[in-house]
C-alpha cells in the first residue's frame, strides 16, 4: 500500500491495526510523509468547514422552494434534501467529512504529560532508581522507565508512580496497560485524578467508544479545572 492509500484510509477512518502501525511509523520516520499528512489534515478541515456552510445554504434554498409548492408529495422534501447532499458531496464525501475521525481527535489532543514531580538534575540522590526512571521517561526510553517504575513500586508508596508508568505505556502504544493504571489512579483518587480522567477520555476516543469518552469529559468538566476548555471543545466534536 502506497502513501496516498494510507492517507486515504486514515482520513476515511478505515485503517486496519496493521495499517495504523505502518502509518504511525511513517509519521515518525518519514519527513516527507509527515509534511504531506499535515497538509492533507489542514485541507480536510478547511473543506469540512467550507462544505458545511455550502450544504446549509443549499438545503435552506431547497426547503424554501418546497414550502412554496403546495402540491408536492409527502416525501418530496426528504428526497430533495437527500439528493442535494448526494450532489454536493457524494455519499462517500458526506461520510468522510461528517463522520467522527477518532484517530485524528486522539492525535490532535494527545500530548505526553511532562515530568512535574522529580527534578532529575538534583544531586542528592544522583544514582537513585527514581532518577533513572524519570531520566528514561524524559528521553522517551519508555520500556526502561516502566521497569524502573515497577522496581520502585515494590518498596515506594508515592502516589504518582502509576500515573507516570501509565504515560510510559501510552508512549509505547500499549493502551490496555495504560488504561488500567489510569483507572486505578481515578479509583484511588490520587494526586493526578483529573489528569488521569483526561487521558481515559482520550483512550476512549482512540477506541471509538463515544459514550464513554463523553462520560469522562463531562465528569472532568464538572469536577476539575484541568483541560476544561479542551474537554469542552472535544465534547462539541463528539456531539
Amino acid at each position: 500500500m502506497n502513501n496516498q492509500e494510507l492517507l486515504y484510509h486514515y482520513f476515511s477512518n478505515s485503517l486496519t491495526p496493521e495499517q495504523e502501525s505502518v502509518f504511525k511509523k511513517l509519521l515518525e520516520t518519514d519527513a516527507e510523509f509527515k509534511a504531506e499528512f499535515e497538509f492533507e489534515k489542514g485541507l480536510q478541515k478547511a473543506i469540512k468547514s467550507h462544505e458545511t456552510d455550502r450544504l446549509k445554504a443549499m438545503l435552506n434554498e431547497v426547503e424554501t422552494k418546497i414550502n412554496k409548492r403546495h402540491n408536492t408529495v409527502f416525501n418530496y422534501r426528504n428526497l430533495a434534501i437527500a439528493a442535494s447532499i448526494a450532489i454536493l458531496l457524494g455519499w462517500f464525501g458526506y461520510n468522510t467529512f461528517f463522520s467522527t475521525n477518532y484517530s485524528s481527535l486522539y492525535e490532535d489532543n494527545f500530548t505526553e504529560y511532562p515530568n512535574t514531580v522529580y527534578t532529575i538534575t538534583r544531586s542528592d540522590d544522583a544514582n537513585s532508581i527514581e532518577r533513572e526512571a524519570f531520566v528514561a521517561y524524559e528521553t522517551k526510553n519508555y520500556q526502561t522507565a516502566i521497569e524502573k517504575f515497577e522496581a520502585l513500586s515494590a518498596d515506594e508508596t508515592k502516589d504518582y508512580l502509576n500515573f507516570y508508568k501509565a504515560q510510559a505505556y501510552l508512549g509505547m502504544d500499549n493502551i490496555q496497560e495504560a488504561k488500567g493504571l489510569f483507572q486505578q489512579e481515578v479509583a484511588k483518587n490520587e494526586s493526578f485524578v483529573a489528569e488521569a480522567t483526561w487521558y481515559l477520555a482520550l483512550i476512549a476516543i482512540k477506541e471509538k467508544d463515544k459514550s464513554l469518552a463523553v462520560s469522562y469529559l463531562e465528569h472532568l468538566m464538572a469536577n476539575y479545572s484541568y483541560n476544561k476548555d479542551k474537554a469542552q471543545a472535544l465534547l462539541k466534536e463528539l456531539n
